[in-house]
């Protein structure tokens, strides 16, 4: 059903890289009851010792920053991940603009030209990253209104069928 493909490229490594630079890994350990150093190796490719799936789970938590879930997902090729626990149905506004915002930031990279440098490629996945996930959120907002009210829903229901029996 799916294929998933390890990625040749160091995505997880990279999103490790830029959390440790935007973190205070001194009191992240803190609050996860390990030592700064042990923490910080864990962080670091070119040590044995790496973050245990419950680790990344509690950072996450702890920090409410998806970029190493995000790193996981982009090494077997899968698209970001998308907090549903955020999804509010008065924020639909705010999900569009900061997914126009988002895109927005993309263009604006793209039209720089030049060489890209690793900390500009990190920041363009950020924003690519951010944009999927609003738009996302906008998409199941959406999805919760349909399947709120039992009408719209029927409506939508029957004009999908209507079109996947190639009667339109």
């Amino acid at each position: 059903m799916f294929d998933y493909r390890v990625s040749k490229h160091a995505h997880f490594d990279d999103a490790c890289k830029a959390f440790v630079n935007r973190h205070n890994l001194t009191e992240l350990a803190a609050l996860m009851g390990t030592k700064p150093q042990i923490l910080r190796n864990k962080f670091n490719p070119e040590q044995p010792h790496k973050l245990t799936c419950e680790e990344v789970l509690l950072i996450t938590d702890l920090t409410e920053d998806a970029a190493l879930l995000d790193g996981m997902l982009a090494q077997i090729n899968c698209l970001p991940s998308v907090p549903v626990n955020e999804i509010a149905t008065s924020n639909l506004s705010t999900y569009a603009l900061q997914a126009t915002a988002a895109v927005g930031s993309i263009a604006a990279d793209a039209v720089k030209g030049g060489a890209v440098s690793s900390q500009r490629r990190m920041s363009l996945l950020e924003g690519v990253n951010a944009g999927i996930r609003h738009l996302s959120l906008i998409g199941l907002v959406v999805q919760g209104r349909v399947q709120a009210s039992p009408a719209l829903a029927s409506a939508v229901g029957a004009i999908a069928s209507v079109t996947t029996n190639g009667l339109v």
